[in-house]
């Protein structure tokens, strides 16, 4: 109750002082109870970490920008994957989801030169999937072509394209050989769990399964994750969760 006089008397200041910003207020507000509206969804308990408790070393990491790219990674996110890299000295990268190639790059480029990822997406001749995907805009980006266009021709060789649907694939070639699993394919909840799965099959002991989008505009991620056995680590500013598989 406390609260709530406390913020209804900051309104009352802003009302008098600048009117107009009461539609920020309003919007943050709004925003922060979508967020938590849906139980599935909520995020909140989650364990969380900054950024800077990833690694306890100096790192050098390496970027490349994609202005006004959508459906990708962030240049934080971008950060995150890239440090989580460098924290387990990872080789060997298994990502869910080529899509335009721009979390592909992050990760090529923070790879030491026998390094090497593996990118999985549908066939563009065939972009046939056999789980379900109900968001129509995710239904539309699965059936895109010029998958993983955007990696620079100097990082290929680092690129090692897979073109599957992941419910098919068999991990049998990568079990317990794979540093780090990048999920970020369907956000459906069958794809999820299915690529987690699969993900956790092919990484090895010690080595890293990190989610992207697990944010309450992707319940079906949330949802998941919440039902995992050990609860992931979301990091703060960003909507990647990790864990590290038990040794």
């Amino acid at each position: 109750m406390l609260k709530l006089l406390l913020f209804l008397h900051s309104l009352s200041k802003i009302a008098f002082h600048n009117p107009r910003d009461l539609r920020h207020v309003f919007g943050v507000a709004n925003s922060v109870a979508k967020d938590i509206e849906n139980p599935i969804a909520d995020i909140r308990s989650f364990p969380h970490m900054d950024f800077s408790e990833i690694t306890e070393r100096s790192i050098r990491l390496s970027f490349q920008t994609f202005p006004r790219i959508g459906a990708s990674i962030s240049l934080v996110e971008a950060a995150v994957l890239s440090a989580l890299i460098h924290k387990i000295n990872a080789k060997r990268i298994f990502e869910f989801g080529t899509y335009k190639g721009v979390s592909t790059t992050q990760i090529a480029l923070n790879l030491p030169q026998d390094g090497m990822v593996f990118s999985l997406d549908l066939p563009e001749d065939h972009p046939a999937y056999s789980l379900a995907i109900p968001k129509v805009a995710e239904q539309q980006i699965a059936a895109e072509k010029g998958k993983g266009i955007l990696i620079p021709h100097d990082l290929e060789g680092k690129v090692t394209f897979l073109r599957a649907d992941s419910a098919k694939l068999d991990t049998n070639p990568f079990r317990e050989s794979i540093d780090l699993v990048f999920v970020d394919g369907a956000h459906s909840y069958e794809y999820v769990k299915n690529d987690t799965l699969k993900g956790l099959e092919m990484l090895r002991p010690g080595g890293i399964i990190a989610w992207h989008d697990c944010t309450p505009s992707h319940p079906d991620v949330v949802r998941y994750l919440r039902e995992l056995p050990h609860m992931p680590t979301l990091v703060h500013g960003t909507t990647i969760a990790f864990l590290v598989k038990a040794s």
